[in-house]
């Protein structure tokens, strides 16, 4: 069963799992985030059926979604995690997650957050430059501590997917350079506080294609024969995650494809195998409930003006991406070509352009689609919105995992100079 089966109309209802999203609305204000439960267990199920047959270790990247209702879902389902920062690792630590199962990456670690994962036990840190090596090595040895520790590689491979998320071409500011891997290596060697694991990448995210994955295994392959032969032990690859799902064109990539291309490229080279999965395991379980505040008639086409905004829903205007809109009500209106925006005070604050949709109103709801990853974790309070809540449907119950954030409570943090 898949994820997106967990959202159907019943009885001219949007529904999702076994509440329609219109008796919630009645309940909680517009705008809210909304998951299944369910939805997010099928997807951790598939994940674990294609990554583990091949004995790949699987770690949800929390940045996706921290909620810790859902990563409490991922510590049930025996998931590590992936984390960049003290406040991730907080989270993943208070939902459940052993610390033996937790991966710190990230190009910008301060040292409150080395030494914090550091005392937690973490199980590997993926160190991105050097000078980033040689404070972990500080830390550890002022501390009399060891770590487990990969080399974040750039590979140079380009994932085809938006600027903005791509993260393992030439010049990017992620991973060390080819050039300088032997000097990180020998450092790591040569230390009696760092432990060697062996190498990381990340492509990028929103990958739709398998030739990405192909291109770095393949290089990676031979960079640890190479390696071995020169005398470093490297017994883990960190492959990441960036496993694209379906916003409404059709183009995703599935897990069994992808563990297909790790098992051929890489079996029999006696090694670890971790993968980072994050929008692909929560994306398409959630949704954003928005009321329509104003349908604005102008010309060429109208506007329906939601009460959502990019400060609730950034992904389009940070990186154009497309939401499908489902009307919480099933209609049988003609449809039409309109806008969909926010209200905020930005020309980017938009949603769909020249959309075809039936006819909608004022005072209607709709849903934004896949917007469970990359969602709710990005949101901001921008001209004093309230950062909204979010939601988990479980069967026919529902419960509120994350509270409004008023613009009130937000000026409680504030005081006159």
């Amino acid at each position: 069963m898949n994820s997106e089966s967990f959202l159907q109309y019943r009885d001219g209802q949007l529904y999702m799992e076994s509440i329609s999203l219109n008796s919630i609305a009645e309940q909680v204000e517009t705008p809210f985030y909304c998951y299944s439960a369910a939805a997010i267990k099928a997807r951790i199920g598939d994940c674990k059926s294609a990554f583990e047959s091949i004995g790949a270790t699987i770690h949800y990247a929390v940045k996706a979604n921290s909620n810790l209702a859902v990563l409490r879902l991922m510590a049930e389902a025996g998931l590590g995690t992936d984390i960049v920062s003290e406040g991730e690792l907080a989270r993943a630590l208070k939902a459940g997650i052993p610390p033996q199962d937790i991966i710190f990456s990230g190009v910008g670690k301060r040292t409150s957050e080395l030494l914090a994962a550091l005392d937690a036990g973490i199980f590997q840190f993926n160190l991105e430059s050097i000078p980033e090596l040689e404070r972990l090595a500080d830390l550890c040895e002022s501390r009399g501590r060891t770590a487990n520790v990969s080399i974040r590689i750039n590979p140079e491979v380009d994932a085809a997917t938006h600027r903005h998320i791509t993260t393992a071409v030439r010049g990017s500011k992620f991973g060390i350079p080819f050039s300088q891997l032997e000097l990180a290596l020998e450092r790591i060697v040569r230390s009696d506080s760092l432990r060697l694991h062996g190498l990381a990448v990340h492509l990028g995210s929103q990958i739709v294609t398998l030739e990405p994955y192909e291109k770095a295994c393949r290089r990676l392959r031979e960079w640890v024969i190479e390696l071995r032969d020169k005398g470093y032990p490297i017994t883990h690859l960190d492959l990441g995650g960036g496993f694209g799902i379906d916003y409404g064109d059709g183009r995703c990539l599935a897990y069994g494809a992808v563990a297909a291309v790790i098992d051929r490229e890489l079996r029999n080279l006696g090694v670890a195998i971790a993968v980072e999965p994050g929008r692909s395991l929560v994306a398409t379980a959630g949704v954003l409930v928005s009321e329509v505040v104003y349908r604005k008639e102008v010309e060429p086409v109208p506007f329906l003006i939601l009460d959502a905004g990019m400060n609730d829903l950034l992904r389009p205007a940070l990186y154009q991406a497309s939401h499908q809109l489902l009307t919480l009500k099933q209609s049988d209106e003609a449809r039409e070509i309109c806008n969909v925006v926010g209200p905020i005070c930005e020309s980017s604050d938009s949603f769909l352009q020249q959309a075809s949709l039936p006819r909608v109103n004022s005072g209607e709801r709709v849903a934004l689609l896949q917007a469970g990853a990359y969602g709710a974790v990005m949101a901001s309070g921008y001209n004093s919105r309230d950062v909204i809540p979010e939601v988990m449907i479980t069967g026919d119950q529902y419960g509120l995992i994350r509270r409004r954030i008023s613009h009130r409570d937000m000026m409680e943090y504030e005081n006159f100079a």
